[in-house]
């Protein structure tokens, strides 16, 4: 990535780096660039995959959402498959409704030579183990019965892990794919299974798979009443006036990807993406809570009250990715930086939750 004149890693505010992102264009998911492809342990040069069909699993969320509209976009012949269907879902999109552990006949008789999109996941970050035994039964072992089923059946399956949770603590600045993985919750221990269980079946079969941990994502689509996404919650929270609750000191960093930047990320690991291969999707810049809510005040011109209460078990001190690893096999960059992705983000909050 271009060297920034400040510390690119720590520095979340600086207006230079948050606003003058490098503008390369995005790799195209339909480009005939060839790339190394490795199948039952042999390495080999090919094109990506031709599939034109795209099967969103869990489409009806706010990542689905925007992924389905990027791909109708591209010229795909998508299916959205959810147990609801949503009112944000493109026109041109064929529906699939269904319960996810029932194999939907309909649903299975779309796989085939499809780019599989694997979105779903029952359960959320949390310190609770409660639910962790059908957690793993709903997600785990309904996703392998997927896979036996798709054995013969020429998918790629695009598995959107989760950044945030995978790596669990560290000391590092920022995580590249090969760093530990030492998960802190249930989720995060289901999603590493999946990986693994992709692993052993490429082996076994040689199913044709791309892992990608992706970081925070934000932006339009992202409900902000569903108890999921911090900057939807904030920016909700700051443009109706109310005080704002934050768990422990506010000094845990994440690294937040607009939405836009994270479809084409997706897109770039499906169609260049090494089949076997995991890639980080994140920005690299660390924002810390309070660095975030101060940003926001400062972008909206607002001000606002600040509750903290005690940290949650569940969250980690410090969660940045680096992402040089898609960069280097797609030429994907991110294209939006905070303060811009903040403004679209309330923009569309105003316009569609308020």
């Amino acid at each position: 990535m271009k060297s920034l004149p400040c510390n690119r890693k720590r520095c979340a505010l600086c207006r230079r780096h948050l606003l003058q992102w490098p503008r390369r264009r995005t790799t195209s998911t339909r480009s005939a660039t060839i790339s190394r492809w490795h199948v039952g342990g042999m390495s080999i040069a090919r094109a990506p995959m031709p599939h034109n069909k795209a099967v969103i699993l869990g489409a009806s969320g706010f990542i689905g959402v925007n992924l389905a509209h990027a791909l109708v976009r591209q010229g795909h012949q998508v299916v959205c498959f959810a147990r609801t269907a949503s009112p944000d879902w493109p026109p041109e999109a064929e529906q699939v409704i269904g319960e996810f552990a029932d194999l939907p006949p309909q649903l299975l008789a779309h796989l085939a030579q499809a780019v599989v999109y694997h979105l779903i996941a029952s359960g959320r970050p949390s310190p609770n183990t409660a639910g962790a035994a059908q957690e793993a039964i709903d997600d785990i072992g309904t996703t392998l019965r997927y896979f036996e089923y798709c054995r013969e059946r020429a998918v790629r399956w695009v598995f959107v892990s989760s950044g945030g949770t995978v790596y669990g603590h560290t000391s590092e600045d920022m995580l590249a794919e090969l760093a530990p993985n030492h998960p802190i919750c249930s989720y995060g221990v289901v999603k590493l299974a999946i990986e693994q269980y992709l692993a052993l079946y490429r082996r076994l079969h040689g199913t044709d798979y791309v892992v990608v941990r992706l970081a925070n994502p934000y932006g339009a689509w992202q409900r902000p009443l569903t108890g999921q996404g911090l900057v939807a919650t904030l920016l909700y929270k700051v443009l109706k006036g109310d005080s704002i609750e934050v768990w422990g000191n506010g000094e845990n960093v994440r690294d937040y990807i607009y939405i836009d930047d994270a479809v084409d990320g997706l897109l770039a690991a499906a169609s260049h993406g090494e089949s076997g291969e995991t890639y980080n999707l994140g920005t690299g810049v660390g924002t810390s809570i309070n660095q975030l809510i101060g940003l926001i005040k400062q972008t909206l011109g607002v001000d606002v009250a600040v509750r903290h209460t005690p940290a949650r078990a569940v969250d980690v001190e410090r969660n940045v990715l680096q992402a040089e690893k898609l960069a280097a096999v797609s030429g994907w960059q991110p294209q939006t930086g905070l303060v811009d992705g903040l403004l679209r983000t309330a923009t569309w909050i105003k316009s569609h939750v308020l």
